[in-house]
C-alpha cells in the first residue's frame, strides 16, 4: 500500500510537471506562475522524498527489532538443548555410577567367596 502510494504521489508531481511544461511552452503562464509552479512541485517532490525515507527508516527498525527478537528466541532454545543436554548427561554419569558401585559391590562379593573358599581348603588339609 504505502508503495502504491508513493507511487501514485510521484505520478501527481509528474502530471504537474507535464501541465506546467505543456502550459509553459505554450506561454499562457507568466514566469511568477512558472516560478510558484515549479516551487510547488519541488516542495511536493520533497516532501514525498521525506515521507518514502520515514517509512523506509521505520521498515528498517521494526526488521531491526524483529532480527533481535529471533536472535533472542534462538538463543534461548540454544540454552534449553544445552541443559536437556546437561541433564541428559548428567542422568547417564549418574546410572555409570552406579553400574560401578554395584560392579564393584559384586566384584568384592566374589573377592570374599574365594577368600572364604581358600581358607576351607586350608583348614581341610
Amino acid at each position: 500500500m504505502t508503495k502504491v502510494r508513493a507511487l501514485q504521489g510521484v505520478l501527481a508531481v509528474l502530471a504537474v510537471l507535464v501541465l506546467v511544461g505543456s502550459a509553459t511552452g505554450c506561454g499562457l503562464l507568466s514566469d511568477q506562475t512558472k516560478q510558484e509552479a515549479k516551487k510547488k512541485v519541488e516542495s511536493k517532490a520533497q516532501q514525498a522524498k521525506q515521507e518514502a525515507k520515514k517509512k523506509v527508516e521505520s521498515k528498517a527498525r521494526q526488521a531491526e527489532k524483529t532480527i533481535e527478537a529471533k536472535g533472542q528466541q534462538a538463543k534461548q532454545q540454544v540454552k534449553k538443548k544445552i541443559a536437556a543436554g546437561q541433564e541428559d548427561l548428567q542422568e547417564k554419569v549418574d546410572d555409570l555410577k552406579k553400574r560401578v558401585e554395584t560392579g564393584q559391590e559384586d566384584l568384592k562379593k566374589k573377592v570374599d567367596d574365594v577368600h572364604k573358599d581358600v581358607n576351607d581348603l586350608q583348614l581341610r588339609r
